[in-house]
């Protein structure tokens, strides 16, 4: 059985997103958005080698990989590593940020 884990980070990110939409789109936006991410995430569970690799300085984070999500949300990129039974999410960010940054203190 394939696990998604959510660091705590991720979990605000996801929360934030969907607030984001809410109020810049609809609420139907922002379940949709939730959905997809959903859906990204269980397709990431089975097959967590397919997203593009990301080389990061931090060591706790090698191996991690990014994935944007569907649905018309492709800018919102889902940062996980791989598990043995599933994967691990570390954030969910808009591909403009400054990633560097984002990772280089991330723990």
């Amino acid at each position: 059985m394939s696990h998604i884990f959510k660091r705590e980070a991720a979990k605000r990110d996801l929360i934030a997103q969907w607030v984001w939409y809410a109020e810049n789109a609809s609420i139907e936006v922002a379940d949709k958005f939730l959905v997809a991410t959903e859906k990204a995430l269980a397709s990431l569970s089975v097959h967590p080698e397919s997203g593009t690799p990301v080389f990061v300085r931090n060591a706790e984070l090698q191996g991690l990989r990014r994935m944007p999500v569907s649905g018309g949300f492709e800018k919102i990129l889902l940062f996980y590593v791989p598990l043995k039974d599933g994967v691990d999410l570390i954030r969910v960010v808009h591909g403009r940020r400054d990633l560097e940054k984002l990772f280089h203190s991330e723990s």
